[in-house]
């Protein structure tokens, strides 16, 4: 997954609108590439379509967690318990049911997340009103409007069809205002260097150089960018705050309780 349709806010830049608007899509590109791999692909990314199916297709099951009785997944012996769960406010849970409830929402979806927005959720070929669904938690999807999710679909269908069920979202967490304002200084210093303009803050090759008894000396990108900086103070701050062990992608945990989701190229 890339980063795009960042907000970037250019506010700091006064000579932005003069750029050539080819130059200002290719610096905005270069900007949002790169603090994207510096920030471990933490923060909004372009939207991806999803496919999700319950792991039974029939009885019970379905998109929640299989409640625990004494007799294992018999849920005619014994009183069910629903696993540990975080709720919407953040507090884990924990409780004890009769019958079919679950504690939970009563039809939720869980999404490989974080979910910074949800722009399109389809059921039967339908696109539903947005008012029908919200995200949980930053990753449930719950139905809201009394319906409730498919619980199996026919994956061979396009999202079109009646009997598919998708998701498109943006993955990842919403840009701060202070990401926005960083890759807006970044994305002027890259449309800077396209202008040549000499102005332009960029890191350079040059090492030293000494004349007239003026001495200058320009850090390397290549160190620069090994230690997953800029060279640009005011960006790299932005990404000290938000990536400080410089890690490389966002930390992932895989449950067996949460079932498999399917992407679409």
């Amino acid at each position: 997954m890339t980063a795009c349709d960042w907000t970037l806010d250019t506010s700091c830049c006064p000579a932005w609108d003069g750029y050539d608007p080819a130059v200002r899509a290719a610096a905005t590109a270069w900007a949002m590439g790169i603090l994207d791999s510096l920030t471990g692909h933490q923060f909004s990314q372009c939207p991806v379509t999803v496919r999700p199916c319950g792991p039974k297709c029939a009885d019970w099951g379905g998109y929640m967690t299989f409640p625990v009785t004494r007799d294992g997944y018999n849920r005619g012996a014994g009183m069910p318990w629903v696993l540990p769960y975080i709720d919407g406010a953040g507090a884990w849970r924990n409780c004890s049911c009769s019958g079919s409830c679950t504690c939970r929402a009563r039809c939720e979806v869980p999404l490989p997340g974080p979910v910074d927005e949800v722009t399109e959720v389809r059921v039967d070929g339908l696109i539903l009103d947005p008012t029908a669904y919200r995200v949980d938690s930053g990753y449930l999807l719950v139905r809201t409007d009394g319906e409730c999710w498919p619980q199996c679909q026919d994956i061979g269908l396009p999202v079109t069809a009646e009997g598919a069920f998708a998701v498109t979202y943006r993955r990842g967490l919403p840009l701060p205002a202070a990401g926005q304002i960083a890759a807006g200084e970044l994305a002027c210093e890259f449309a800077k260097a396209c202008a040549g303009d000499a102005s332009c803050a960029l890191p350079q090759q040059l090492q030293s150089l000494s004349r007239q008894g003026i001495n200058v000396q320009v850090v390397d990108p290549q160190a620069v960018l090994s230690e997953g900086m800029t060279g640009i103070a005011n960006v790299d701050l932005w990404i000290r705050s938000v990536n400080p062990s410089g890690k490389r992608q966002r930390s992932r945990v895989h449950s067996p309780d949460v079932p498999a989701t399917r992407w679409m190229a």
